[in-house]
C-alpha cells in the first residue's frame, strides 16, 4: 500500500488503509493452482507487475466488480469491460482463443482488459482519446 501511497487505481484517491484492498492483477479464477508465495522483499516492478489498489468501502467495491466480471469472462470467453466502457489496449473483447482459460499461461490472454491494468488501460484510452482530437 505504501508502494502506491495509499491510492486506489481506478478513482485515483488516497484512502485510509481499511478502504483499500490489494488485488491481484491476474485473477485468482485463472490461476489453476495456488499462486506461489510472494517475497516480502518484492521490488517496485515487481509489485506493479503483480498488483494494483482497489476501493472497497460503503460507496463500493471494485474488487468485487473486477471478480464479477472475471467470472463472466471465464463462462463466456468475453473480457470485461470496466465502466461499461469497451476498449482494449491489446486484443479485442474476445479471450485469445490461442491463449489457455487457466494456468500460468492464462495471463496473457488478461492484457488488454482495464481490470487486469487499470492504470495502463486508463493512459492508453486517454492517449487514443488525444488522437482523435
Amino acid at each position: 500500500m505504501e508502494f502506491y501511497a495509499y491510492r486506489d487505481v481506478i478513482e485515483q484517491r488516497t484512502r485510509s488503509v481499511h478502504e483499500l484492498i490489494i488485488d491481484h492483477r491476474f485473477p485468482m479464477e485463472r490461476w489453476g493452482d495456488t499462486e506461489p508465495p510472494h517475497d516480502a522483499d518484492m521490488t517496485p516492478a515487481e509489485i506493479k507487475q503483480k498488483f494494483q489498489l482497489l476501493k472497497k468501502d460503503s460507496a463500493g467495491n471494485h474488487n468485487l466488480l473486477k471478480s464479477r466480471s472475471c467470472e463472466r469472462c471465464i463462462k463466456t470467453n468475453k473480457r470485461g469491460t470496466p465502466l461499461g466502457i469497451k476498449f482494449y489496449y491489446e486484443g479485442d473483447e474476445n479471450w485469445p482463443a490461442d491463449v489457455p482459460v487457466r494456468g500460468k499461461d492464462a495471463e496473457t490472454g488478461c492484457v488488454g482488459c482495464g481490470w487486469y491494468d487499470f492504470e495502463t488501460w486508463r493512459d492508453r484510452l486517454n492517449q487514443q482519446i488525444a488522437q482523435t482530437d
